[in-house]
């Protein structure tokens, strides 16, 4: 079983980088002012309402499939410019098929394909604990020895946070026994991240979404 070292670092990837008003919105505005009211949060109603993160992992079963759909996005790479336009072979023969065509085939494979891979996506739902949960739970399965396998407690933690479905520390590996490196590699990271990271701060919505308010 490979060790799971690699899998430690969650590290996040660098965050998208968007043109100025572009699908994310302008990176370089304003960020948003509190309210000029602020509202008086007592202890009582921060423990109402306060929620541990959630998050979800994008995990496609059907990973064979990404081997076709990079075979073609390469394969239409060559004919294609750098405009986005089709490159037509002046030397053509008679009867062969041309690029336009061919470009129109693979693209229509292509969609064939991403469609196939969103029927065999799995969308498993990850719940983190509270401080004081996480803490005793590193406690209880982090190993003591330095350098020692992490395989053992990310099975546990897998386990201990996918919300829906549940699963037990042995199912979990069992999926490693069927799935890749990269699809446990995110499960780990998600069910890290909903420990570590996240909080209770309100998502800013794609450019597009906020235009609708304004309409």
């Amino acid at each position: 079983m490979t060790d799971d070292q690699t899998l430690a670092d969650t590290t996040p990837p660098a965050a998208h980088e968007s043109p100025a008003g572009g699908v994310f919105g302008d990176p370089t505005a304003a960020p948003l002012q509190p309210p000029t009211v602020r509202r008086q949060w007592s202890i009582a109603d921060i423990l109402a309402e306060a929620r541990v993160p959630e998050r979800y992992a994008r995990v496609c079963l059907r990973a064979d499939l990404e081997a076709d759909h990079e075979r073609i996005l390469t394969e239409l790479r060559t004919l294609i410019d750098v405009e986005g336009n089709i490159i037509e072979a002046e030397d053509a023969s008679l009867g062969e098929e041309t690029n336009t065509a061919r470009a129109h085939r693979l693209n229509d494979e292509l969609e064939q394909i991403k469609a196939d891979m969103a029927k065999a996506t799995w969308w498993p739902r990850f719940r983190g604990m509270t401080s004081d949960e996480f803490a005793v739970f590193n406690k209880e399965h982090y190993p003591k020895k330095d350098g020692a396998s992490l395989e053992d407690y990310n099975n546990q933690l897998v386990a201990a946070t996918m919300h829906e479905p549940q699963v037990t520390p042995d199912e979990v590996a069992a999926l490693r026994k069927k799935l890749g490196m990269k699809a446990m590699s995110n499960l780990i990271v998600k069910a890290t991240e909903v420990n570590t990271q996240g909080g209770v701060d309100v998502p800013k919505s794609p450019s597009s979404l906020q235009n609708l308010t304004r309409q």
